[in-house]
């Protein structure tokens, strides 16, 4: 796609708009559980619709993970319209998540080219995981809306001279929206506070607080209530904790969705630089890694663990997964600025999902939006200044995994 092409940004918009509705027409099930989310969900909305409280009961004492809150907005609006309106409206609000993101690129490269900009957004146009739940209409891409819509309200408070305290408080104010539809946007919080730690006094931060607790008080006793009944269930099932093999994990996670951007030549010279200038550094990740080989049992789980955890399993390579994971930590380290914020940022994303068994639906396309929008790396802000970031080969690797993991649900449903 070139960038005379990009220019034309409503019609391609109206393209791939008509992608998704020829996806919906179809049932596009690319991630391979939404389909089946959306039949066990309609459960638990035929409860709340018959009895908004009994239906919240139900929720709690049949012990499901996710928050009623969707459902709830989902069985309203089916109620005033009809289904397939109401499924348009959803598949719509999944479609204008690039769009967004478009605008948080923006922000985030000031200055530099939006043909570029722009392309690096519709990558997201190719995620198996935004597609499916637009199509299906699951709580996975409102909440990825709310908080988009809040990390870009965040970004106007931080890159402009004359900010709002309004757009603070928006900022908070959809991510608690968030927090309501996936509860692991709570995490999300505490990275807000860091990345504006040295842009408001203390005063303001005590407002946020206050104006936070009391947006947060139906999700808090909601959850209280929930662990109350459901807590060895938490900790021995859904929940069971495993923070390195989340973190294994996330490392393969930001090698797959992150190494595409880095794809060039130039790339490589700059990255064996550094790799050099810090040998000693690097010689001890690896020996650590040599001991999560010799000493560490991968879990063996079913479900879950992303696609290069499921490709270690194919091959029964567990030198494989720990290799991959190896260079992803590699890679986090060669390709971001090397400072508190952004290894803090990277912690959190790990303790959003720290569970033995974690699906990629978790971080794709969340990944992406959270490097280009809260990661500081100067390597890639030079490469999009420099026009060095490789579109041809970053369309063709993830309509690859699309097109792949379309052709293997097809085949295993």
């Amino acid at each position: 796609m070139t960038m005379t092409i990009l220019k034309n940004k409503l019609v391609i918009y109206f393209i791939f708009y008509l992608t998704f509705i020829f996806s919906f027409f179809l049932g596009e099930n690319s991630s391979g559980g939404s389909l089946n989310d959306s039949l066990i969900m309609q459960t638990y909305q035929d409860q709340l619709e018959a009895n908004l409280q009994n239906g919240i009961i139900f929720f709690i004492e049949t012990k499901m993970v996710h928050s009623p809150v969707f459902y709830i907005i989902k069985s309203t609006l089916e109620n005033f319209l009809n289904k397939l309106t109401s499924d348009l409206i959803f598949l719509t609000l999944g479609f204008l998540i690039p769009i967004i993101f478009y605008s948080i690129l923006k922000k985030q490269f000031r200055r530099l080219d939006k043909n570029l900009l722009f392309a690096i957004s519709l990558v997201l146009y190719f995620s198996p995981y935004l597609r499916s739940s637009a199509v299906w209409a699951t709580n996975d891409n409102l909440g990825l809306l709310f908080f988009i819509l809040s990390l870009s309200k965040l970004l106007t408070f931080t890159k402009k001279k004359d900010n709002s305290l309004k757009d603070i408080f928006l900022s908070f104010f959809y991510l608690v929206i968030a927090v309501y539809i996936r509860q692991y946007y709570i995490i999300i919080a505490i990275g807000y506070v860091v990345l504006l730690s040295n842009k408001i006094d203390l005063k303001i931060f005590f407002y946020i607080a206050i104006f936070n607790s009391f947006l947060l008080i139906p999700w808090v006793l909601y959850s209280y209530n929930y662990l109350q009944f459901n807590s060895e269930y938490a900790l021995k099932g859904f929940a069971k904790p495993d923070l390195l093999f989340s973190v294994l994990v996330f490392f393969t996670m930001y090698l797959f969705y992150i190494f595409p951007f880095f794809f060039q030549s130039e790339n490589y010279v700059k990255i064996k630089k550094l790799y050099n200038s810090k040998k000693i550094f690097f010689f001890i990740i690896t020996i650590i890694y040599f001991l999560f080989f010799f000493y560490y049992d991968l879990p063996q789980n079913e479900y879950g663990g992303g696609i290069i955890y499921k490709i270690s399993q194919l091959f029964d390579s567990k030198l494989l997964f720990i290799f991959l994971s190896y260079i992803g930590t590699l890679l986090i380290l060669l390709t971001i600025n090397l400072n508190l914020k952004n290894f803090f940022i990277l912690f959190l994303l790990c303790l959003m999902f720290p569970f033995a068994t974690i699906y990629q639906k978790y971080y794709d396309p969340l990944i992406i939006i959270i490097f280009f929008g809260m990661i500081q790396s100067n390597l890639i802000f030079e490469n999009i200044s420099l026009k060095k970031i490789n579109i041809t080969f970053i369309f063709s690797y993830f309509i690859v995994f699309l097109i792949s993991v379309n052709i293997y649900y097809s085949t295993i449903l």
